[in-house]
């Protein structure tokens, strides 16, 4: 992950590392040989399967120290995720690889699920490996510099810090400066890792052809695993991501994407341009110190994304907190934030198809709209679980459903199957969002899950998250799967504040311009109005789905007062807030 660390005060610069040093540098590893090892693969499973069962019969004994919400069971409890957790960073730590992305993963899933659904203690104890994983001596890395340039780092660049800025789970980063006096970042992988994957690949490829929960085959989960792991192993490949997302992000003051050098990028290297004084974006008090305002930073994090979705079905497969960063927007005057966009190693791509048709769910729901949301979900679901797919994007979209029964709600609130959904339907949901093709939705809503946790964190209005869902989604419905040029010119226009740069490509029209307005600012209306019927009629909710259609009957009556205040609110924000929140 090509970015530097974070100091105390939450700015990050050259002389600001995170990582204390090693009183010596840790041992150079042996040169590892070619093709999976069984017998290394297996060993390392056996660990992780070890430390599951061992937490496995901890949990389960809960039971002796006593029922369900007693302060003895809770005590007991959040304990035990301290102390777990903390073996699960250590396992992590020792095996790296694979092992570390799992744990990055699992520290980022707080966006969907809450505490609720992955223990507060697990998120703080694995959040260290986003960018502070174990390091290596740099003259292993150095190695892998020769592999591929056939001269050491030491002489190729006028200097380079020994010690690495970043440290995670597939490259280390260490801070350089070029001949020409350029600072940049030099991010090495870690010369072993094919090895080591190859072989952790090849035991749970077995694993998944052996094990299948309900008797549901699930083994194509590893194999694409394994797919856009090895895919981010070539860095080629995500210099060429970084650069097609700092072109399609170009009209954005608030984004940035830092430059390729390409004369030190190869396979297992990439050099980009240092990027000083930034600041993590899910860190509230380091955010304050520096004097940005969150909701600012909270906004231009959902509109970039929500762009990258909709508008270009290009996004970033893992913006979690350690590649997520803000900084000063150069230029600006005062504290404007622009966001900084790193390690591009893993893409999303949703066919045109796709993209504008999950437009039209998410317009679906913001409308209320009950057909077109069925319509869109069963596209996406199927029609076993298609009431839920809705509220994977936001539990807002609940109004979206107009057979969605009390029993449902309950079964949700316990973290379980709703009545008559059996397993086999879960994966056959799973398999509904994986596409062979290329199209993978799975891996949209898993980067949409990563920014909401970082937005979670914020404390960012969901009124506000919507409406760059429903501002982007209309864009990218008016954009459709027409002709490349008019596509183009309508992406063009997308930016935050309708800039854009010279050349034929963003020359858009008057009149499809003032279509394009009409449409983000009923968007806007939308969700505004969906604001106020969560808010009149949450408090109502245990008794509104007592009998079918009295949430609908009740939403009747009080939609005359809902549009009003939603009118005045959005009007209040039009002049009390920034054009970036206010719209």
């Amino acid at each position: 992950h090509a970015q530097p660390c974070v100091s105390p005060d939450g700015s990050t610069s050259a002389s600001s590392i995170a990582m204390a040093s090693p009183a010596s540098p840790p041992p150079s590893a042996p040169k590892p040989p070619s093709g999976p090892d069984m017998g290394l693969g297996m060993g390392r499973a056996m660990g992780a399967m070890q430390l599951f069962e061992k937490a496995k019969k901890a949990y389960a004994a809960l039971d002796e120290v006593g029922p369900e919400g007693s302060p003895e069971r809770e005590a007991a409890k959040e304990a035990l995720h301290v102390s777990t957790a903390q073996e699960c960073l250590e396992l992590a730590k020792q095996n790296g690889g694979i092992y570390n992305k799992a744990a990055q993963f699992v520290a980022s899933l707080q966006g969907g699920a809450g505490d609720a659904g992955i223990p507060k203690a697990y998120i703080e104890a694995l959040a260290v490996l986003t960018d502070q994983a174990p390091f290596r001596a740099f003259a292993d890395l150095d190695g892998c510099f020769i592999e591929e340039f056939g001269v050491s780092a030491k002489e190729a660049f006028a200097e380079i810090d020994e010690t690495p800025i970043a440290a995670a789970s597939i490259a280390q980063v260490h801070r350089a400066v070029m001949k020409d006096g350029r600072v940049v970042a030099v991010k090495i992988q870690y010369p072993w890792l094919r090895h080591t994957l190859t072989s952790d690949f090849a035991v749970f490829s077995m694993f998944g052809q052996q094990i299948k929960p309900g008797g549901f085959d699930l083994s194509w989960l590893v194999k694409d695993f394994q797919v856009s792991l090895t895919a981010e192993m070539d860095f080629t490949g995500e210099a060429s991501n970084a650069e097609r997302c700092a072109f399609e992000l170009r009209a954005r003051p608030d984004a940035y994407v830092p430059d390729v050098i390409h004369e030190f990028t190869s396979k297992r290297v990439l050099c980009t341009a240092f990027v000083e004084n930034m600041t993590r974006c899910n860190d509230l008090k380091a955010l304050k110190t520096a004097g940005f305002d969150s909701k600012r930073v909270g906004s231009a994090l959902a509109s970039i994304f929500a762009e990258m979705v909709f508008v270009h079905g290009h996004v970033h497969g893992d913006p979690h907190a350690g590649n997520v960063y803000v900084r000063e927007r150069p230029n600006a005057g005062g504290k404007e934030p622009q966001i900084v966009l790193l390690d591009h190693g893993l893409y999303h791509d949703l066919s045109d198809v796709t993209r504008t048709e999950f437009c039209g769910l998410v317009n679906a729901c913001v409308a209320r709209d009950v057909a077109g949301t069925k319509k869109q979900s069963v596209r996406f679901a199927g029609n076993e679980l298609h009431r839920f797919f809705p509220l994977i994007l936001s539990p807002w979209f609940v109004f979206g459903s107009s057979d969605l029964k009390a029993e449902d709600l309950k079964a949700a609130a316990r973290g379980a199957l709703p009545p008559g959904v059996k397993l086999a339907d879960i994966g056959k949901f799973l398999v509904s969002l994986h596409d062979e093709s290329g199209t993978n939705m799975l891996g949209v809503l898993h980067s949409l899950g990563y920014t909401k946790g970082i937005l979670n964190e914020l404390k960012f209005p969901e009124t506000l998250r919507l409406r760059a869902f429903g501002k982007y989604a209309a864009i990218g419905s008016a954009i459709g799967v027409g002709d490349v040029v008019t596509k183009a010119r309508a992406r063009a226009g997308g930016g935050a504040t309708g800039e854009r740069n010279s050349g034929d490509v963003t020359s858009v029209s008057s009149s499809w311009s003032l279509t394009m307005r009409l449409a983000i600012i009923l968007a806007a209306v939308r969700v505004e109005v969906l604001s106020w019927f969560v808010f009149v009629l949450a408090p109502l909710a245990p008794f509104l789905f007592i009998l079918p259609g009295s949430v609908w009957t009740t939403s009747s009556l009080v939609a005359g007062p809902v549009y009003a205040l939603a009118m005045m609110s959005l009007a209040f924000a039009r002049v009390t807030e920034h054009p970036e929140l206010a719209m």
